[in-house]
């Protein structure tokens, strides 16, 4: 604890805090070496694409930049950063999805630990099968599925960006999985 009854973590964010207020280019250096990796995380959680996720957190870096004096101490620099590249990301999923444009990334990587090259064909031909099944959706329902499961959203925040109400993101939802069910079994066969 430091003498203000803070710890050092705390005193560390106040100063970056501080820093990014007054323009310096070294707290914002300090705030990307600290939380470049888990921003691109959570960009790529919900664009998976990389390449996508990466243009995101620079965007994301320069909103904070740009919006420094809106910081919150109390909020905190991480939740206000995650915050934007959440926000950020989901726009871009969204445009995404208005210029037809909804797969995932084909170059995600697959294989997680210790995956042998069979389990990764199996996975890479049902990634496949739900790429094709989305692409059977009409726009809004597919939309919804990419913002409910792939962008992270509740059914309260699609309805707020969609602009529906929440039982119409329900609604979209159960008939989406439906459709898709049937399409993935028809594959099967």
């Amino acid at each position: 604890m430091t003498p203000a009854g803070r710890t050092m973590e705390e005193e560390q964010e106040q100063y970056l805090v501080d820093g990014l207020r007054r323009n310096d280019r070294a707290s914002l250096e300090g705030v990307y070496d600290a939380y470049r990796g888990a921003a691109h995380g959570l960009a790529l959680r919900v664009l998976g694409a990389a390449s996508e996720a990466e243009d995101v957190v620079q965007e994301s870096f320069l909103a904070l930049w740009r919006q420094a004096g809106r910081l919150d101490p109390a909020r905190g620099i991480r939740s206000y950063l995650f915050t934007i590249v959440h926000h950020k990301a989901v726009d871009r999923l969204r445009q995404r999805g208005r210029k037809g444009e909804t797969s995932l990334d084909p170059e995600m990587p697959i294989a997680s630990g210790g995956e042998g090259p069979e389990e990764a064909a199996t996975r890479a031909d049902d990634q496949e099968s739900v790429r094709a099944a989305l692409q059977t959706l009409p726009e809004d329902q597919r939309q919804t599925v990419l913002l409910t499961y792939f962008g992270g959203l509740t059914i309260n925040e699609v309805a707020t960006r969609m602009q529906v109400p929440a039982g119409t993101v329900k609604s979209r939802l159960r008939l989406a999985l439906g459709r898709m069910r049937r399409s993935l079994n028809e594959s099967e066969t």
